[in-house]
Parts: structure tokens; C-alpha cells; sequence
């Protein structure tokens, strides 16, 4: 492969955490990986000579990155993700060899069907200019192999490598977005990226810095909270159909959403009991006040102050007992 498709996002986001030599050598592996095709050498100093890793601490860097990227199988040192790629693109390239040769078969039966219609043709004798079936037949059968010549077909498959480019960045554009999963739950800050950009129209630039500024904080935390999918597309549903403006930054105001959402389901759950109890210690409290003027405070909660009255009256029943 002299051409694969490098997720930005996706390995910013899952490289964050490495040093800048180990970020790369983790790039040296990709390619060398998709160039060749197949799964990295198992020995780690041939391995190291061919991505320029020199030393003993570029060694340990280059062990740590397969350690955490790569998983070694008896073929030497796999990436599932690579290996995807791979498989996708030997596909591709065998569609267009099968393409390319139904496609010459075709050109050669109807060259075969033009050859022996002009034989025939040979064999019939020739009639005066005007007379049916003199001139006028052999326009008619003119005009017929035009048409046959102007048929279109596949275009053979071209052994180089010059379209593979264009033909992976047409399928790229031009393809639909996957949509993911109510259940799924992002685990890096790319993929939330590529949630946005899908689900709700907001393309997040990892290379801008103010769309860093903004979204990166917000993801990160819903990576840590594991926030799914649909919990999101739920908020962005309750967002839209409460906002009474327009909304400035939809990840931040679906932020607030979700926080106000876990807030609500966190409090703790009123019974039918105590909700008529408190209403009615609410409409008595002025009168409690009132009535208990002995402390010198003004009672605020009329809830509380009727319940420290009934455990004192409490008490001086076990007294009076």
C-alpha cells in the first residue's frame, strides 16, 4: 500500500500521553506496517534497524509503543485496526482486477460479433444504388457496429498504483456516516469528535486551536463519566425542544443538559407521605413561629421545627413515665 487513510483525531487522542519519540516510532511502525502488508517483525532489533530506533533508550520506547499498541502472534507483532485496513484495501484491488477482466472480456466477444457480421457481409452480393437492400442496408448495418463501438464499459483495471489514491478519497467523501450505536460509549476524545460531526453537525477541527479550547475539556469528561451515545442524542433531543434561543455552542449547553440530568437523578426520591407532610408544615409554619416565640430566633423551617417538637414531646413522655 502506498496510500492509508490517517485518522487525526483518533491519534491525537490516543497518543496524548506519549513522548515525543515514542509518538515516532509509534508513526514509523504504521508504516512500515501498511507498506509492507504484513504483521512487524517479532525481533525487536531487526525491528528497531527498520524504524531508525537507535539506543538503548529508543529500544525501551520502541518495546513500550508494540507493548501498547501491537499484540504478538506467532507471524510477529498485529494491530487490529491495520490489519482491517489491510483487508480492506486486497478487497478492493481484487473487485477492480475482477472488474477489469470481465470487462476485456466483453470488448473481445463483441469484437468477435463485429468480425463475423462484416464476413457476412462480404458473402452478400451487392444490388443496384436505390433498390432495398443495396446501399441502404449496408448504412444500417454501419450505423449498428457505430453503436456497438460507442457501448461503454468498465475501464481495465490499471496494474500501477496511480489510482489507488483517488479511489480511496472519493470512497471517503463520498460515503455516508456510519452511525453509531445508542449503547456505545466513546472512549476517547476522537471519538466523540466523530459522534459530533456525524450525529449533530458540528465539525470539531482537532487542529483549530479554539475548537481544542472548547470540546476537548467537555470530552474528556465525558470519557471519564462514560457518557453513551444515546444518553447525548437524548439531551440534544430535551436541548432543542426546550431552548427558547438559539443555542450558542451545542457540546457545552448539552453539557449543562447532562449535568442537570445526573443532578435530578440523584436526589434523593419524596415519598407521597412526606411530600403531604412537608406541604402541610409549610402552611403551618408562620403559625408554629408564633407560637414558640420563647427561643428569640425566627423559625425558617417549619418541617424541622415540628419534628424537634415531636421528639421533645417524645422525651417528656418517657420522663413523665
Amino acid at each position: 500500500m502506498n496510500h492509508y487513510p490517517h485518522h487525526i483525531g483518533d491519534f491525537r487522542s490516543a497518543t496524548r500521553h506519549l513522548t515525543f519519540v515514542e509518538r515516532a516510532l509509534y508513526r514509523e511502525l504504521l508504516d512500515l506496517y501498511y507498506d509492507t502488508e504484513r504483521p512487524l517483525n517479532a525481533d525487536l532489533q531487526k525491528l528497531a534497524r527498520l524504524v531508525l530506533a537507535q539506543g538503548e533508550e529508543q529500544c525501551e520506547a520502541l518495546s513500550g509503543v508494540l507493548d501498547e499498541f501491537f499484540v504478538l502472534q506467532d507471524d510477529g507483532w498485529h494491530n487490529d485496526r491495520c490489519d482491517a485496513e489491510i483487508e480492506a484495501y486486497r478487497g478492493k484491488v481484487q473487485s477492480a482486477s475482477a472488474a477489469g477482466k470481465k470487462s476485456a472480456e466483453a470488448r473481445r466477444s463483441k469484437a468477435s460479433e463485429r468480425s463475423g457480421r462484416s464476413s457476412a457481409r462480404k458473402d452478400i452480393p451487392s444490388s443496384g444504388g436505390g433498390a432495398p437492400g443495396g446501399d441502404g442496408g449496408v448504412a444500417q448495418e454501419h450505423k449498428q457496429s457505430s453503436s456497438d463501438n460507442a457501448t461503454t464499459v468498465e475501464r481495465p483495471l490499471n496494474d500501477g498504483a496511480t489510482n489507488q489514491n483517488q479511489n480511496q478519497y472519493v470512497k471517503e467523501t463520498s460515503s455516508p456516516k456510519a452511525q453509531s450505536a445508542d449503547d456505545d460509549v466513546p472512549q476517547h476524545v476522537g471519538d466523540w469528535v466523530a459522534v459530533f460531526g456525524s450525529e449533530f453537525g458540528v465539525e470539531v477541527s482537532p487542529t483549530n486551536r479554539q475548537d481544542r479550547q472548547k470540546f476537548w475539556p467537555l470530552a474528556t469528561s465525558w470519557v471519564a463519566s462514560g457518557v453513551s451515545v444515546g444518553q447525548m442524542r437524548r439531551a440534544c433531543s430535551k436541548a432543542r425542544a426546550e431552548a427558547r434561543e438559539g443555542i450558542a455552542y451545542l457540546p457545552a449547553y448539552l453539557d449543562r443538559v447532562l449535568a442537570s440530568q445526573s443532578a435530578a437523578a440523584a436526589a434523593p426520591v419524596e415519598t407521597v407521605w412526606q411530600k403531604a407532610a412537608r406541604e402541610r408544615v409549610e402552611a403551618g409554619a408562620p403559625f408554629a413561629a408564633a407560637a414558640n416565640p420563647s427561643t428569640g430566633d425566627s423559625v425558617i423551617d417549619g418541617f424541622a421545627f415540628f419534628d424537634s417538637a415531636a421528639a421533645a414531646h417524645g422525651r417528656r413522655l418517657e420522663v413523665s413515665q
